[in-house]
Parts: C-alpha cells; structure tokens; sequence
C-alpha cells in the first residue's frame, strides 16, 4: 500500500482551498456589483422625459466617422450658426467586441452637453449559431435568443445615466434590411420584437433609453407596437433624384407630408431621423435651403438629423452623395434658412 507523502496531501488542501476562496470572491463580487446596480446605479438614472425640444427643433447630424471624430460636426454647426443636439452613429448586433456599448464615445458626447443617437441594427446573424437565420430572423428574438445580449447592452445604457436615444429595428419596410417584412418578418413579429427589447431595457431600469420608432414607408405603420411602447416615431427623408425608380427630383415637403401624415395621431413626438439628398438632377443647396424654410411649418417635428454621408450607396450598389453642401461658402447661403428654422439652443 502505497502512503502519500504529508507534504503532498498538504499541497492538494492548499489547492483546493485556493479554488474554494476564488469561486468564493468570484460569487460575491458577482453579487455586489449586482447589488450596487440595483441600489445605486438605478437610483441615478436620469428619466427619458427630459429630452423635450420644446424651445426648438433640435439639430443633429450623422457621419461616418461619429462617434470617434467630431470635428466635421463642430465646423459645420459653426458655419450654419446653430447648436449641434444630437450626435447620431450606427451599431450592429452581434458577439463581437464592435457590437457592444461604447460607453467611453456615449460619456464623450454627453460630456460634450450632446445627445447620442445610436441606430441598434438586429443583424442577428451576426451571432455564431445563427449565421443562417436570413428569413423570419425576429421569430428568435421574441424567443429570447439574443435576451443576454440585450440585457447587457441595457444595463450599460442605464451606467451612463442621463438620456439617449435608441434607435432598433428601423425601416422594417426597407427590404435592405433582414428584419424587415420582405425578409418574412411580419407586422405582428416586428412589433413583439420592438416590446420585447423596450420591455427588458424597463426591467433592468433604462428609463434614460429613450427608443425611435422608425418606419420606411407608410405601410409600416401596421407593425406599430403601441404609444405606450414607443418615445419617438423618427422620419427618414431622402431624395435620390435621378437615381431612384422613377427618376424623379422630390423636394423635401413631397417626400415629409406623406409619411408625417401617417404618423400624426399615434400620439407620440416626432423627428426627422434622417434627411439628405443627392445631387443628381436638381441643386442640392436649394434642396436644403427649402428643407430648413419649411422645418417651422411643421410644429410637431422636434429635432431634424442630416444625413452627412458622402460616400454612401443605394439599394442597387450606385453610390450617392448625401453630404450637406460645404464647398465654395454654401454653409454661408443656408445660414439664414438655418436661423429661420428657430433650432434650440443648448443650456449654458
């Protein structure tokens, strides 16, 4: 009969009591920082109702290169005259490091008296496992697939405390997109998905998320979730000029009137989420200078976001310029068109 050595069983016993305290510290400091969430970080949370626009139309602007480099955005506002609001940027879904919460650029903005808008795009295929999920993708949303990924990004909003805008599920009518309808997604799915998201974001105390519902086209709105499920309804408005279907140049009021139409008595605030315009075949200043004359006469629109791309591409792979014009002084000529729209000013 083998004996084991006493300096061995005593190094077995250090071991394992070394486990036992690390699965220990690990479980408590688990449950503290739950703990701190639930009794502090909540507490602090700034509600969504704050972000109001009431004395203005708030100004905001998306670039690619947002939420890093606001340079662009500082020029621009300058040479326009006008206060920048919101800070608008794009985020995918996935299990990436990319895909999740940038606090450190949302506490930049905010530092900065600013608002974050960040689109949330479902691409759910992004996530190992459902690479394949190219038809009916919201099907494993409502399921609660992706609930870990959504809570996460939830409690992460409500660590920055004060208001953001959050933008899920926009265009559920652009077939460019796979949680759309023409992706076998139906009105009733997309809009379950729509509260399951908002639901979990209540749970974990979010009240700070302020969330956009944004439809492509008028006959979106059958995938209404319901007023009480939305902050925001944000309008997307694009002229493409000669590059569309029809080919045909549509000034600002022709594309807005329809889809505000739609949208006017389901009780909640608006805004223009995006708005740009190409350059071909008409003048893109003129386009703008109407955009901003006729932004007053429309009194339900609290804030307007420019699509500020220049180098962007549509549906069918042509690119576009939808960048604001900046060459040869035009920020100059829409200054007074700009100074006319009465857009807030920020507190100082």
């Amino acid at each position: 009969m083998t004996r084991r050595h006493p300096v061995v069983g005593f190094f077995l016993i250090l071991v394992l009591s070394a486990l036992a305290y690390g699965i220990l510290v690990h479980h408590l400091e688990g449950w503290a920082r739950n703990a701190w969430f639930q009794e502090v970080t909540r507490r602090l949370v700034v509600d969504r109702s704050a972000l109001s626009f009431r004395d203005g139309p708030g100004f905001g602007m998306y670039r690619p290169e947002f939420p890093w480099n606001l340079e662009r955005y500082q020029k621009l506002s300058d040479s326009l005259g006008v206060d920048g609001r919101i800070v608008s940027w794009y985020q995918s879904w996935g299990d990436g490091p990319e895909s999740e919460f940038k606090d450190e650029a949302v506490n930049k903005v905010l530092g900065r008296g600013q608002v974050p808008m960040i689109t949330w795009e479902p691409w759910t295929t992004a996530f190992q496992g459902h690479r394949g999920d190219t038809v009916g993708s919201l099907t494993r949303l409502v399921a609660g697939d992706f609930d870990p990924y959504i809570r996460r990004w939830a409690r992460a909003v409500a660590k920055v405390h004060q208001p953001i805008l959050l933008r899920p599920l926009h265009e559920m009518g652009n077939p460019w997109y796979l949680w759309s309808m023409p992706h076998g997604n139906s009105p009733e799915t997309i809009a379950e998905s729509w509260r399951h998201i908002v639901r979990i974001f209540r749970e974990e105390g979010a009240k700070n998320a302020a969330f956009v519902w944004t439809p492509h086209i008028v006959a979106d709105t059958m995938a209404w979730p319901g007023a009480e499920w939305v902050d925001w309804i944000g309008l997307d408005v694009f002229n493409y000029g000669t590059l569309s279907e029809g080919g045909h140049w549509l000034g600002f009021q022709q594309l807005l009137v329809p889809q505000l139409t739609a949208v006017r008595d389901l009780g909640r605030p608006v805004m223009i989420a995006e708005v740009g315009t190409s350059d071909d075949g008409g003048d893109r200043s003129d386009w703008w200078r109407d955009a901003f004359q006729r932004l007053p006469q429309e009194p339900e629109i609290r804030a307007m976001v420019i699509f500020d791309d220049p180098a962007c591409m549509n549906t069918t792979g042509f690119p576009v310029n939808w960048g604001l014009p900046h060459q040869h002084g035009e920020p100059a000529v829409l200054r007074a068109a700009v100074a006319a729209s009465g857009f807030s000013k920020r507190p100082r």
